[in-house]
């Protein structure tokens, strides 16, 4: 647990210079395939780097119970918006 943060902070760094659409089809990949134990740090940079470009994720989110939960599932652009497929 101790190597996510570092682990993460580096994706970030270096999804900055990915396309959106690249993004795109990385989250596919990721939903779709075993990556092991640190897909949920790839994910988490991933999702935070789409964040910051102003994409919505709100259709992937939701809020139960004071509980935070990202759908993991393949998504397409529309519109400036992840939607899932």
């Amino acid at each position: 647990m101790s190597n996510t943060k570092p682990l993460q902070q580096h994706l970030v760094e270096q999804f900055h210079h990915y396309s959106t659409n690249e993004l795109v089809i990385l989250n596919n990949d990721l939903v779709r395939s075993n990556w092991g134990k640190n897909k949920t740090a790839f994910r988490t940079a991933l999702l935070s780097t789409l964040s910051k470009r102003g994409i919505d994720l709100s259709a992937i989110i939701s809020t139960e119970d004071g509980f935070t939960q990202i759908q993991r599932v393949p998504v397409r652009l529309s519109e400036n918006r992840l939607i899932p497929e």
